[in-house]
């Protein structure tokens, strides 16, 4: 068990150290509750009483055990791995357990499992009518057209969406330059078919700087623009708002990345070069993306259906 240390404010602190280099709000979020979830596991109150010194290799087994019992996915109990894995790194990058207590813990092995993936990707046909359902001669409809076209043909994540800038608009190369997830910066380039989409929606928004997508002021006048940063959330709740309209059912923000993916696959685009447009640290991450084997499979039970006449 991790004894408490309540004096661990005034000490290194592993946990906090750990949580202050991750980039993203929704990361040290994530992490943060799975660290509390350990801390408690591991008899400590929460992140800053536990005692992350005393860490040891067979601490996992009781922190895995619990999760199991609790019916957590290998691919949670993988992500707690991690932050246990990495909490410790950071214990004894801070000299604060021994090396040989380090290297036990980095050579624990995460669990196997393969599962289908979540979420889906849009046919082009469910991709037009998102788009469509937009068209409402409003400010606020060119703007959720464009941020949509924009996810889809560039696969922006909802989270990079909202935090861009007029700044970041490079209009002569139709190209933008931005730093995303993991603070690592790329570039996207904008596909011809969505140039006309972002020119209407600057033509309504103006050229001054500021947010490239700011909110729209609540109430009556829906054309007034307010040059404030959404929330990632407030994503979420414009699609739902404009699949509705199109009779898409139930999409998320992501399932608009997963489709430029997608897309990008079935056009011969190499993996390695999709890795890099999407901002992935990792092929395999990327390769999660490919919707082919569904839409093929889909393909093959509708000629069987026609084959057996059914």
């Amino acid at each position: 068990m991790l004894n408490t240390n309540p004096n661990t404010s005034q000490k290194k602190h592993p946990a906090l150290a750990y949580l202050f280099r991750l980039g993203s709000s929704r990361s040290v979020i994530t992490i943060s509750n799975c660290l509390k979830h350990i801390a408690v596991i591991l008899g400590a109150s929460d992140i800053e009483t536990a005692d992350w010194a005393k860490l040891k290799r067979n601490h996992w087994t009781e922190i895995k055990r619990t999760l199991t019992e609790k019916g957590c996915s290998g691919a949670t109990q993988n992500l707690y791995l991690t932050a246990f894995k990495t909490v410790a790194k950071e214990a004894w990058t801070l000299d604060l357990i021994p090396q040989s207590s380090y290297l036990k813990i980095q050579a624990l092995k995460g669990v196997k499992y393969e599962r289908l993936p979540k979420g889906r990707s849009l046919t082009g046909k469910e991709a037009g009518g998102l788009l469509a359902a937009c068209d409402d001669g409003t400010n606020q409809g060119k703007r959720d057209k464009a941020m949509f076209a924009l996810m889809l043909g560039c696969g922006l994540r909802r989270a990079e969406v909202v935090q861009l800038e007029m700044k970041d608009w490079d209009c002569c190369n139709r190209s933008f330059c931005f730093i995303g997830k993991g603070n690592k910066e790329r570039r996207v380039f904008v596909p011809k078919k969505i140039d006309p989409i972002i020119d209407e929606w600057l033509m309504a928004r103006g050229l001054e700087d500021g947010i490239f997508f700011p909110r729209i002021c609540p109430g009556a006048d829906k054309s007034k623009l307010l040059f404030r940063t959404m929330q990632p959330s407030s994503i979420y709740r414009i699609l739902q708002k404009r699949a509705r309209l199109a009779e898409l059912g139930k999409v998320r923000p992501h399932d608009l990345r997963r489709t430029f993916a997608t897309r990008m696959l079935e056009q011969g685009c190499d993996l390695f070069i999709l890795q890099r447009a999407m901002g992935h640290t990792s092929v395999a991450t990327t390769s999660r993306y490919d919707y082919r084997g569904e839409t093929s499979r889909e393909e093959v039970c509708k000629h069987l259906d026609v084959f057996l006449q059914l």
